[in-house]
């Protein structure tokens, strides 16, 4: 394993990246059988959601190793990233990260896994640049909140972003994550709430606003309407809403992971990796 810097758009990116094990290495594994051996060789790019950072895909690192190049980024301000200076952290914005360490890394073609907020990152660069994704995996992304009505909104959405910019915003975010921790494992729901204690202001509330803005159905079309993308969805159990992805876009091929919260690569980090690595596997 290695730990990187590389040189983003708006400041130095923090970046683990665990090379794939050579063929004669007592680390290699054979791919599954069946398994395309050029898919199988697809490197792996991980992109957590808010207040995470790299270490949260501690088992999908692990399970790739000496099977596939694995790489996951701190986003910016998070982890060991710089804050950008603008406080853009617009999915596009951050978007433009992911597509820096991939030149950097001299990663063409990838298999890109993004998570909650993360999965709209990963949505932006596969709609981008479909040409650099060659398959996509969206674990539990956000429902497609730009499609709820105006009205509903406007009951809902402007005095939730009025209590982010309130002096007390801390405890309305905290109150947010607490709820997406429903069914959580006690390790995770610690860990959650102990970042999201700590997590800026204008990282809270700016992502926060673009979560609510962001065209995720959009998005994913433009992806899909690539030759040969391919897009998937791993999902907790409560994720079964009327503007969830996965029922917006039937096309979206999903599983769902029983027992977990919204975070569940750390409720149930080996089931995770096991469902991540069948479908990258699967013709």
């Amino acid at each position: 394993m290695r730990s990187l810097t590389i040189a983003g758009p708006a400041g130095a990116l923090h970046v683990v990246d665990h090379p794939a094990a050579g063929a004669d290495s007592p680390a290699g594994a054979p791919p599954a059988a069946g398994a395309d051996p050029a898919r199988a060789a697809l490197p792996i790019v991980l992109v957590h959601g808010m207040v995470g950072h790299a270490g949260f895909w501690e088992a999908p690192l692990a399970h790739a190793s000496g099977r596939r190049r694995a790489v996951a980024i701190d986003l910016r301000g998070h982890g060991a990233s710089e804050p950008p200076a603008d406080a853009d952290y617009a999915p596009s914005a951050c978007a433009a990260d992911v597509l820096a360490v991939l030149d950097a890394l001299a990663l063409p073609r990838v298999a890109l896994v993004g998570h909650s907020y993360g999965a709209l990152v990963a949505l932006a660069a596969a709609a981008a640049h479909p040409e650099r994704v060659g398959r996509l995996v969206l674990a539990d992304p956000p429902r497609d909140f730009s499609q709820v009505p105006a009205a509903a909104k406007a009951q809902h959405f402007t005095p939730y972003i009025a209590a982010l910019e309130a002096d007390g915003w801390r405890d309305t975010a905290v109150a947010t994550f607490d709820e997406a921790l429903a069914g959580s494992a006690p390790a995770t729901r610690e860990t959650v709430l102990s970042r999201a204690a700590v997590v800026p202001h204008d990282r809270m509330l700016g992502m926060s606003r673009h979560l609510l803005e962001f065209e995720a159905a959009s998005a994913l079309d433009r992806y899909l309407a690539a030759p040969g993308a391919r897009a998937h969805a791993i999902l907790a159990p409560s994720n079964a809403w009327p503007l969830s992805l996965h029922v917006l876009r039937p096309a979206l091929t999903s599983v769902v992971l029983p027992g977990t919260s919204h975070w569940l690569m750390l409720d149930a980090p080996s089931a995770f990796a096991a469902a991540l690595e069948a479908w990258l596997d699967a013709p």
